[in-house]
């Protein structure tokens, strides 16, 4: 697990498709997913990008973390950290391989 995940705010210059996802959390079931990109550990808030199974509405803002595993999502501990635009396509290409 990435340790080293920079801090809320520390990439706020970075433009979003550039943005280092450094953690996904995931509900894989249902098809959810969070890619957190910034975290503030001593409250368990991050920031990042979250698609609940729309492409449409997905969005970035703040994660909870201690929600999320609350409500069943699990940390991907096999996720290696990319830019933002490589997670998307990796994302897509698991998702042609359960078809």
């Amino acid at each position: 697990m990435m340790t080293n995940i920079p801090r809320l705010y520390e990439t706020e210059s970075v433009p979003l498709e550039k943005k280092i996802v450094c953690q996904r959390y995931q509900i894989k079931e249902i098809g959810f997913y969070w890619l957190v990109t910034e975290l503030n550990s001593e409250e368990n808030l991050a920031f990042g990008y979250a698609n609940l199974n729309n492409d449409d509405f997905a969005e970035w803002g703040n994660i909870d973390i201690s929600e999320l595993l609350d409500n069943g999502a699990i940390l991907d501990r096999e996720w290696k950290p990319c830019k933002f635009a490589d997670a998307l396509k990796k994302i897509a290409e698991e998702g042609r391989g359960n078809e």
